[in-house]
């Protein structure tokens, strides 16, 4: 089974890294999905949640006011000038 190799960084720590299922985050255009052997992408992140859905299905979320992502080759970096635990599961 195919993962995704993610790291998730704020201006001041490391949020998040490891093997991912799949990452959704709030791009401009909407939310976004990101799977394993996807096409490279480079997007632009607004305010909402990220969620990271780990090999083992546990669920990360963090609330972002904005930042990046970029995929390419099964390889996720989202990076953010500030991420919160998100308040409650949606």
């Amino acid at each position: 089974m195919s993962t995704l190799e993610v790291t998730f960084v704020s201006a001041d720590r490391t949020v998040w890294s490891g093997s991912a299922a799949q990452v959704v985050v709030p791009a401009a255009d909407g939310s976004m999905g990101i799977l394993p052997r996807m096409q490279p992408t480079l997007a632009i992140l607004e305010r909402g949640a990220v969620r990271i859905i780990g090999e083992d299905g546990e669920v990360t979320e963090r609330a972002v006011d904005g930042g990046f992502v970029s995929m390419d080759r099964d390889v996720v970096t989202i990076a953010v000038d500030h991420a919160d635990r998100a308040t409650a599961a949606r």
